[in-house]
């Protein structure tokens, strides 16, 4: 069993039954002891599903019209079959490509199930339904990374470019990354046979240079742990999935946008135990050795885009630089930690 949190979890809400605060919540807005109007990510029970809150008026609408456009691509994508083909290099073929782009995206964003509204702290909120990452389980790790130089979007005031300027300073200036939070299981340095969870917020985010963003991110990956490649080898896997995605499109630009990085520590302990051997003598090459086919590590290991209350139209369709940059950075430091 895990030991107490390092880092203390807000104060449960009231909810409607069959509801609860999402514990793995470790980003964002959170539930606030001393403000009711408050309201942070909520789950179901036992369904698989997670609940976000709609935030300002503006950033909410944005969000769900997000998440909107990528299930009506999907669905045009779905209806137009192999027909689809005969439209490349016709006017309707343009449209048809950037419908193929959102659909193709869907793959890196947790699935959407539409809108819903709750009564939370007796007050009524809209929330959008998505797909719980950690769903499954055991010992989930979680990782909240936002991307970007730029975290301000086109419509922000001077004083909120100002703010924006300010947070995450030497890690977003020179990686292109902040980490509000995270929290990760690994074992007790006093008693191995034990097993903690440490969890961080921003105040340590905001804290860290480069040096101390690479040794948090050694931290949450188990570095020290003898099956770490594999799970090193699958979160690469996605992030260049991402990035390949962000290379093609020319539609949009993300502001403040995140990667969530999931995995299931309990896993990754029975990798340890049961191919310490190949683990410690081969590494992982991706060979025939392997000992975890990959469509099973993506049942416990799952990086997807998050957060797009702050995504506009790309201007003069140019190629989204500030978020790939910091995507780069990230896929950098993972190659980096893999071939250590």
């Amino acid at each position: 069993m895990a030991k107490k949190a390092q880092e203390k979890v807000t104060a449960s809400p009231v909810v409607p039954m069959g509801y609860s605060q999402l514990l793995t919540q470790v980003a964002g807005h959170t539930f606030e002891a001393s403000n009711a109007a408050a309201v942070g990510l909520l789950q179901d029970a036992g369904e698989g599903r997670v609940f976000k809150p709609l935030g300002k008026p503006e950033c909410g609408v944005r969000e769900l019209n997000f998440y909107e456009s990528l299930a009506a691509a999907i669905a045009t994508q779905a209806n137009a079959g192999a027909g689809a083909n005969n439209l490349n290099g016709t006017g309707e073929g343009k449209c048809e490509t950037d419908q193929s782009l959102l659909a193709a995206l869907a793959a890196h964003v947790p699935r959407y199930y539409g809108q819903l509204k709750l009564v939370v702290n007796q007050r009524e909120h809209t929330f959008i339904k998505l797909e719980d990452l950690t769903h499954g389980m055991a010992k989930p790790c979680v990782m909240d990374v936002k991307i970007g130089r730029r975290t301000w979007d086109p419509l922000s005031s001077a004083q909120k470019r100002a703010i924006e300027e300010q947070k995450y300073v030497l890690c977003k200036q020179n990686l292109g990354l902040c980490l509000p939070g995270f929290q990760v299981y690994c074992p007790d340095e006093e008693q191995p046979e034990q097993t903690i969870l440490i969890r961080k917020g921003r105040d340590y985010g905001k804290s860290l240079d480069v040096m101390g963003f690479h040794k948090a991110l050694a931290l949450f990956f188990n570095a020290n742990c003898s099956s770490s490649d594999i799970l090193l080898h699958e979160v690469l896997n996605q992030l260049r999935s991402i990035r390949n995605w962000f290379k093609r499109q020319r539609l949009l630009h993300f502001y403040a946008s995140s990667l969530l990085i999931c995995y299931d520590f309990e896993q990754l302990q029975k990798l340890a135990t049961s191919n310490s051997k190949v683990s410690q003598h081969n590494g992982f090459h991706g060979d025939a050795s392997d000992p975890i086919p990959p469509t099973k590590s993506k049942q416990w290991i799952r990086v997807r885009c998050i957060d797009f209350a702050h995504i506009f139209p790309a201007e003069d369709a140019q190629p989204d630089h500030n978020y790939m940059f910091g995507l780069q950075s990230l896929i950098d430091i993972v190659e980096a930690m893999l071939h250590r």
